[in-house]
């Protein structure tokens, strides 16, 4: 069941965005797209990520533009990433993932200059921070319902755009450029067991499985010595494959993050990091024996931000992956 097997390996892509960490940036939650490992096995894939931060929180609240005292007041943020992967099973218990995103970003906000209210909007787009990783299988099943636990251990590196600025020559905030010029670690597990097998809309039965991930990233400095929050991920997902070549899928995505290091920038360091708790439903089908696309709509839950920031209504995800064994 190939098309079911599309849960679980932390899908960190928070690449060239800074997802969620600070009033600026991509509030998504990353969604869990593993693979069981296997030796000769590539998948090579793109993802598009659409996320509109239109909506401003205070807290736990629905709030307004200005809401709080600050140096600039944000208003809007178009996020758009191109996440391209690359996936290869070294050994059966060994993996390698690669992941390189492409941003494209607009946005707005209100500065306040001697006493003056001055709109100010930006829009560029350029190359993000790759994350390389590899996963460890430490549990295998042998059997159909014994769990696979896997550990993954992975790097963020500075290769993303700095420095982007406007039509006027002003630079962006850090926090919205398409990378953050600091060196980061990643670290996380993964547990995945079928639970029971279900009917299908053919009459055929179709394992319902469990996957959980957590995963930690500690950040470095970066740009003008900012440093995000470090971050903890959680999710909790299924997938019902309900036809031959279809599954309906479904997570619960958590992000907590602590507050940044504003270093020079002279940013706020109150408006930074939060707890967002996403539902994301969605739906994968088998294009043929090789191609596989996913869609998913993640909707949030809960929304407690520090300070004053940015949040979206919905992020929207579409994904295309090339599978092959190369040991065939």
């Amino acid at each position: 069941m190939k098309s079911c097997i599309f849960l679980l390996a932390l899908f960190l892509i928070q690449g060239a965005s800074q997802d969620a960490l600070a009033s600026c940036g991509a509030a998504t939650c990353p969604l869990n797209n593993h693979r069981y490992l296997k030796a000769g096995w590539l998948q090579l894939g793109v993802i598009h990520e659409y996320i509109n931060q239109d909506q401003i929180y205070v807290g736990s609240s629905r709030s307004f533009a200005g809401a709080l005292p600050s140096h600039h007041d944000e208003v809007q943020t178009l996020n758009e990433r191109n996440i391209f992967l690359f996936q290869f099973g070294i050994l059966d218990a060994l993996g390698l993932n690669i992941e390189l995103p492409f941003i494209h970003r607009e946005h707005n906000h209100i500065g306040h200059e001697n006493g003056q209210n001055i709109w100010e909007s930006w829009n560029f787009s350029g190359l993000g921070d790759m994350i390389v990783s590899t996963q460890y299988a430490l549990l295998r099943p042998s059997e159909e319902f014994e769990p696979y636990v896997s550990l993954l251990v992975g790097v963020r590196i500075p290769t993303g755009v700095t420095g982007m600025k406007n039509a006027e020559g002003e630079e962006a905030e850090v926090t919205i450029q398409p990378g953050t010029g600091s060196l980061d670690g990643i670290i996380g597990i993964n547990y995945r067991q079928t639970l029971l097998s279900v009917p299908t809309v053919s009459g055929k039965y179709s394992a319902l499985p469990l996957s959980v991930g957590v995963s930690y990233q500690a950040n470095g400095k970066g740009t003008y010595d900012y440093r995000f929050g470090n971050s903890l991920l959680a999710s909790v997902g299924t997938a019902y494959q309900f036809i031959d070549r279809a599954s309906l899928l479904f997570q619960v995505n958590g992000r907590f993050q602590g507050f940044a290091d504003v270093g020079t920038t002279g940013e706020f360091r109150d408006n930074t990091g939060g707890t967002w708790i996403f539902v994301s439903p969605g739906l994968s089908t088998q294009l043929s024996d090789v191609f596989s696309a996913q869609a998913y709509i993640q909707v949030p839950l809960y929304q407690d931000v520090h300070g004053i920031q940015q949040t979206a209504r919905f992020n929207l995800q579409f994904g295309l992956s090339a599978n092959v064994d190369l040991l065939r």
